[in-house]
């Protein structure tokens, strides 16, 4: 099946295929990478409220979206100064 993805990188997944992975209004969807290819898993709204918030325990500290951009941005140059492709 083919899905257009809009200009914000929204997908509608196929009724067939909610039906097919019993994805419900308030359920979710798990996206797994492999490779050069993605799966979804349907995961049905009490699984995802259960899984909200489950990796709290990991974390140590609240990290602001733009710190972890920037650190990402900065250890990606590091890596291309290193691999010499920039002057």
């Amino acid at each position: 099946m083919y899905a257009k993805v809009s200009k914000k990188g929204q997908v509608t997944i196929p009724k067939a295929i909610r039906d097919r992975l019993k994805i419900e209004a308030d359920g979710g969807v798990l996206f797994i990478v492999e490779g050069e290819e993605i799966k979804l898993k349907g995961v049905p709204g009490a699984k995802a409220c259960e899984l909200s918030g489950s990796l709290g325990k990991y974390a140590k500290a609240y990290v602001p979206l733009e710190t972890i951009r920037e650190k990402i941005r900065g250890e990606i140059a590091d890596d291309i100064s290193r691999e010499g492709l920039v002057d």
